[in-house]
């Protein structure tokens, strides 16, 4: 079982990357309660944007694998060591580094996903390098992920997809165009991607 992420790395242990909101956490979230099909769809497509924007799958803490080559512009050596930018933030635990077809057991990762591994001679450009690590944020730190994934899709519901006015009553709102553009799950605000930060890739991402 693995699956290919779109962020350069697999999955080892999953074929689907679960979304970081249920319905049933939303409902108690926002008290509201709509279609269940509806707020399924767009906690998806809130997940994949956030995703997208830092990078990689962020949560729940799963386990990776990244293959690669000497030539990949994530890779540098410095004083006989090679450094490695995984595509990650919130590495638990690193389980395996393969390089060139040789197992090192020595080596550090922080949890911002740098990984140096101690003593490698010379690397070659097209030489396999294979990492196995763990990474994504816990449940004590996902509350401000699930919140601007309810924020997303309280949006999203709330205006129609291209309406721009309604009328019911004799009363008559017309939705400003901030709003409508602001309106999809998918369409991550300013303030958004400031809360996004801490949590996104560094380096060459």
């Amino acid at each position: 079982m693995s699956l290919l992420t779109t962020w350069g790395y697999s999955l080892t242990d999953v074929n689907t990357i679960p979304d970081m909101m249920t319905f049933e956490e939303y409902k108690t979230m926002t008290g509201r309660n709509d279609d269940s099909a509806r707020v399924g769809a767009e906690i998806t497509a809130a997940c994949s944007a956030i995703r997208n924007f830092v990078g990689w799958h962020l949560a729940p803490s799963l386990a990776c694998e990244l293959r690669t080559i000497g030539s990949d512009r994530r890779i540098t050596r410095t004083h006989g060591d090679l450094m490695i930018q995984l595509p990650a933030r919130y590495v638990s635990e690193v389980t395996s580094v393969t390089v060139g077809g040789v197992e090192y057991g020595s080596y550090f990762a922080d949890s911002n996903g740098i990984l140096r591994v101690f003593n490698v001679p010379f690397v070659n450009r097209d030489d396999m390098i294979i990492v196995e690590y763990v990474a994504g944020i816990s449940d004590a730190m996902i509350a401000p992920i699930k919140e601007l994934i309810a924020h997303r899709v309280t949006h999203a519901i709330a205006v129609p997809a291209g309406i721009t006015s309604e009328a019911s009553g004799g009363v008559s709102v017309t939705y400003n165009a901030t709003w409508i553009n602001n309106s999809r799950a998918t369409a991550l605000a300013g303030d958004n991607k400031e809360l996004l930060v801490p949590y996104k890739v560094q380096g060459v991402y």
